[in-house]
Formats: structure tokens, sequence, C-alpha cells
């Protein structure tokens, strides 16, 4: 059995107090919640028969106080390299939410850390645990389509009500769209590729009409480094035909044939020689998205072997919404791993 403190109990947090970790209680024992709000305190005293003593709201108070195996850190993402920096003083495994962080510099400042620490981290992607996307994974790693020329990925939602993305913060962010949703979609396009981003290119822009001060739409095409290619739209001020969370859009086209997934779920795979496209069957039985990722962090714990999502991994993920955010600057193509590589050497723990 191992304990866990959950750094932020409340919004996202919740998911993982009230959903996941309440249906984990053979695996993990939530033994402390740290908040700043004190309802979602009390809300997960109550889910997990937590004292007093044992509700926060400080991280460190909370590390100091408790005897835990690992972290889950569900706060803001400008909160992460502080909540990770008391992590590794008191020697704690963590398991985070996306993005690693905020900016490109604290993202390469926390996989210092806990490389220097020796310590697991796990970040967040439970996306490549939707049943339907392991199945679309599944037919491109079967290499029954042959070769992979290139993947289509588009991410649309309508945000634009004042507060609809959530909490306010993510209207008032710069790189709303890239920072909070991206994450999730180009490390799918690595997952999915099986290759890392090479070099990105593309635009992100704030239409006139829309309820963010940070660019919130984006249109970007990637290089990756086993020859394929990728391209992404993603918007947050969509008003039609929608492929919000969970509802994605992504195709691969591949040597003979494609295989596409839309809002509906159904994984479908078009062959040359066939005029109507094939239905994918979809795993059963296959855990919950979020369980997913703590049982193979806890196997991470037990056996030393790194999640696919461990911080080492998932760098190159975050890495291209740092490496588009650059494109936006500066009108330029930027390789991803000479980004990575040049902030790693200039950045000292």
């Amino acid at each position: 059995m191992r304990r866990c403190i959950v750094v932020g109990a409340g919004g996202r947090g919740g998911y993982w107090v009230h959903r996941v970790l309440a249906e984990m209680r053979n695996q993990v024992q939530v033994v402390g919640l740290v908040d700043i709000e004190p309802e979602p305190l009390q809300q997960g005293a109550q889910a997990h028969g937590l004292a007093p003593s044992q509700l926060f709201s400080d991280a460190n108070q909370a590390f100091d106080a408790l005897e835990a195996d690992f972290c889950l850190i569900a706060t803001p993402p400008w909160v992460h390299e502080q909540n990770v920096r008391a992590a590794v003083a008191h020697g704690l495994a963590i398991l985070s939410e996306k993005p690693v962080a905020d900016t490109l510099e604290a993202s390469v400042r926390i996989k210092k850390m806990v490389e220097s620490a020796g310590l697991p981290m796990t970040v967040v992607q439970n996306y490549r645990y939707s049943p339907y996307m392991l199945a679309f994974r599944d037919v491109l790693r079967s290499g029954e389509l042959g070769r992979l020329s290139y993947l289509v990925a588009r991410f649309a939602a309508c945000y634009n009500p004042p507060r609809s993305w959530g909490k306010r913060f993510r209207h008032e962010m710069d790189h709303a769209l890239l920072i909070e949703g991206s994450v999730h979609h180009f490390d799918m396009l690595r997952n999915l590729a099986g290759a890392d981003c090479e070099e990105i290119f593309g635009y992100g822009w704030i239409p006139q009409w829309a309820d963010f001060k940070g660019d919130c739409n984006g249109l970007y095409v990637m290089k990756m480094t086993d020859g394929s290619h990728a391209s992404y739209e993603g918007s947050c001020t969509t008003e039609g035909y929608e492929n919000s969370w969970h509802r994605e859009y992504y195709r691969a086209e591949c040597e003979t044939g494609a295989v596409v997934v839309d809002a509906d779920n159904v994984v479908k795979v078009y062959r040359i020689d066939n005029e109507e496209p094939t239905i994918v069957e979809q795993p059963t039985g296959a855990p919950e998205e979020g369980q997913a990722i703590v049982m193979e962090f806890l196997d991470y714990l037990a056996t030393g072997e790194p999640s696919p999502t461990a911080i080492a991994d998932n760098i190159k993920s975050i890495g291209m919404v740092f490496a588009a955010i650059e494109c936006d600057r500066t009108g330029q193509p930027i390789k991803v791993r000479e980004m990575l590589d040049d902030a790693e050497a200039g950045i000292e723990v």
C-alpha cells in the first residue's frame, strides 16, 4: 500500500481525490490533502476519512508533518515548480498533472531537480489510455497499413464566453491553448507516431472577438524524427463543429490506408481496396484513464522502470509546446531537441 499526499484538492485535483484515488483504496492510501481553499479540503477529508491534522494549506507543512511515499500535484502550472522543490526536499516521488510547468525554464529546472535527487516523477497524460486512442495506436503499431506518412490532429472548443474554460486563469494567461490544451495533443502525436518532434513551425493568435488575453488559436506543422510529419489545428473559439475534450479528431495517413477517429469516438480504418471503412474494436475492461496512469506510476515505484510519461520522456512533449511559442515569437521553425539541450545547458537548479 503506497501513501499519497494530494497537493491541490479542488478543480482538477477533485477528479483525483474523488474519482481516481477513491476507487484505488486497496493500492493507494491518501494520508493528507493540501489546498488554499477550505471547501475542497473538507470534501476530500469526508471522502477519505481524514482528520483535521491531515489537512493543510501549505505543501511544505504537509510534507513535514506526514509520512508518505509520493505526492500527487494538481495545482495550477505556475505553482508546480515550488511544489516539486518541496517534494524533492522531502524525498517524495512525484505524480504531477500536465504541463510540467508554465515556462521552459521551470520545466527544465524540475527535470534536473528530480534527476539529481534520483526521484521518480511521472507527468499525467491520461489521454493515452482512452479506449479509442488505444485502438487507434494499436492499428498503427500493428503495421497492417504499412508505413506512416503523416498525422492530423484537431482540437476545437467553444470557450469564448467568460470563465467557460473552467478557472478564469486560462482566459488571462499567455498561450492558453498551447500550455493548457495542446500539450495533451502534442503528446498524443508523439505517442501515435512512436517518434519525437524534430522541428515545429506555425502560428498562434487571438481572434478579435475572443475572451482571451493570450493566444487561444493555433495552426502548426511538425517534422518527426522517423521522417513522418504531423499537423495540428487548435481552437478555443470554435463556433460550429467541435472536437473538444475526449472528442478530438485524429487521422493517420499510411502506406495502404488511413485510420480516423472523430467526435463520435469510433475508430475507422479506410483501405485503398475497400469502399467502406472497417470499424476497429476497442479494448474493454481496461482501467479508467486516471487509474491507468496511477497503476503505471506504482509499477515505476516498485520496479524502478520509468513510466512511459516519466519526466525524461514528457519533457519532449512540453518541449513541443515551448518550441511552438518560440515559433510565434520569431516566425521561424524551431528544432525541439536543440532548444531543450540549450535550455538544459544554461539552467542551474
